[in-house]
């Protein structure tokens, strides 16, 4: 592809963000980013790595707003749970790639999705399926089991929502 065919053209970010290309920016012997103005012609990049697709208009991921509503992940931190207990200190957070999975307070991993990140750390309380979940005469939950959003998905899937979120209470 060349660079001309790029000068000029319109942009669109998934979050809904647009504007037009003004230059193709390169470095190492490679492509980095495009440089762009949005209708208040105010300027922006786009990192390669970013865009979705490039045909009559080039659509890309629009990182910016997450990454400005990110918070630090910082240890030492203390933490608790819903009804006040000290559980410890944040001693780490365990990620794959980049999905946060697991915070380590104090000698215990809590998963991420529990997690109230703040001044403090809040663990919230995980619900526990009270009984088996059975479909077909076959257990497809065991008892005890926590109800958590990737099971409640599974369960979708299953065609045991109800019944799981039933189960719970």
């Amino acid at each position: 592809m060349n660079v001309s065919q790029f000068i000029g053209k319109k942009v669109v970010s998934t979050q809904g963000k647009t504007g037009y290309v003004l230059s193709v920016n390169g470095g190492n012997g490679r492509v980095e980013c495009l440089a762009c103005a949005d209708e208040d012609e105010k300027e922006f990049l786009i990192d390669v790595k970013n865009i979705v697709s490039a045909g009559e208009k080039i659509v890309f991921d629009d990182r910016a707003g997450a990454m400005a509503a990110a918070k630090p992940l910082r240890l030492g931190r203390a933490g608790f749970d819903e009804s006040g207990a000290y559980l410890g200190e944040i001693c780490d957070y365990i990620f794959k790639g980049n999905a946060l999975l697991k915070a380590k307070i104090g000698k215990k991993n809590y998963p991420a999705e529990r997690l109230v990140c703040g001044d403090v750390v809040i663990v919230k309380h995980v619900k526990k399926l009270t009984c088996d979940v059975v479909k077909d005469g076959e257990v497809i939950f065991k008892k005890g089991t926590p109800v958590t959003k990737a099971l409640l998905k599974k369960a979708q899937a299953l065609g045991e929502y109800v019944q799981t979120n039933l189960k719970s209470i």
